[in-house]
């Protein structure tokens, strides 16, 4: 009997509040659809002037700001050098020379040039 009770209590509470609720979503969707085509109308009226669509922050502009400063710091000062280059930067194709073709370089251009001195 009390299940058959609670039944009814909960098919009356149904009853009574789906048109509440029903009411309820209708109006945020409309409320949706009016902010959806006010949006809209500002952000292309925005675009078409040529502001900024996006709203900053003062806390936004005073990041920028710091942001801007510490990028000024970093250009000013030199570069760091690099103690531990990474595999990539060690062995760039193009500007490589192994270190044994330097030596042979080396020892090779004084023999060439007193060569080239005996000639003369």
């Amino acid at each position: 009997m009390i299940s058959f009770i609670k039944g009814i209590l909960k098919g009356l509470f149904y009853v009574i509040f789906l048109p509440f609720g029903l009411l309820a979503i209708c109006l945020y969707a409309i409320f949706g659809v009016f902010v959806f085509i006010y949006r809209l109308i500002k952000l292309a009226i925005l675009f078409f002037t040529g502001r900024n669509l996006k709203n900053e922050l003062p806390e936004d502009e005073e990041v920028k700001k710091i942001l801007e400063g510490a990028n000024e710091e970093e250009q000013s000062q030199e570069p760091a050098l690099n103690l531990y280059p990474s595999d990539q930067e060690m062995y760039k194709t193009n500007e490589y020379i192994s270190p044994s073709f330097e030596e042979s370089k080396i020892e090779e251009e004084p023999a060439s040039l007193e060569e080239e001195n005996k000639d003369e």
